[in-house]
């Protein structure tokens, strides 16, 4: 992983956290998956996929998170609920960050961004 990706994430659990969320994990990796932040809020357990693209770049972030992703994301999901206690609701996020290093913003937030029981 770059450094300005974990730097994008960092700014990614200070911005859930000014929002009341409780950040569980990060890097939550499994044998072939992995998921950026695990965050809890109330009832809500959140499993976030985090990208980051330069205010230079034309490439929309979103479309790097295709099915074969999706799933990946999915599989490390259920590995962490093994051993995590369960919540009411369970959703996946995705979160765009743009900027730089000294200077990140919260392009995109997307609650519930795609869900397993589509795929």
């Amino acid at each position: 992983m770059s450094e300005i990706s974990r730097e994008a994430e960092s700014f990614v659990c200070r911005w859930l956290e000014e929002r009341g969320w409780n950040v569980d994990a990060r890097n939550f990796r499994t044998r072939r998956s992995e998921i950026d932040i695990v965050a809890r809020k109330e009832d809500v357990l959140s499993f976030i996929e985090v990208k980051f693209a330069s205010d230079s770049s034309a490439t929309v972030a979103l479309d790097k998170i295709d099915s074969e992703k999706q799933a990946r994301i999915v599989h490390a999901a259920s590995a962490y609920l093994c051993k995590a206690s369960p919540s009411n609701q369970i959703r996946f996020d995705v979160a765009i960050v743009r900027g730089s290093s000294e200077n990140f913003r919260m392009d995109t937030y997307l609650e519930d961004a795609f869900r397993p029981d589509l795929m």
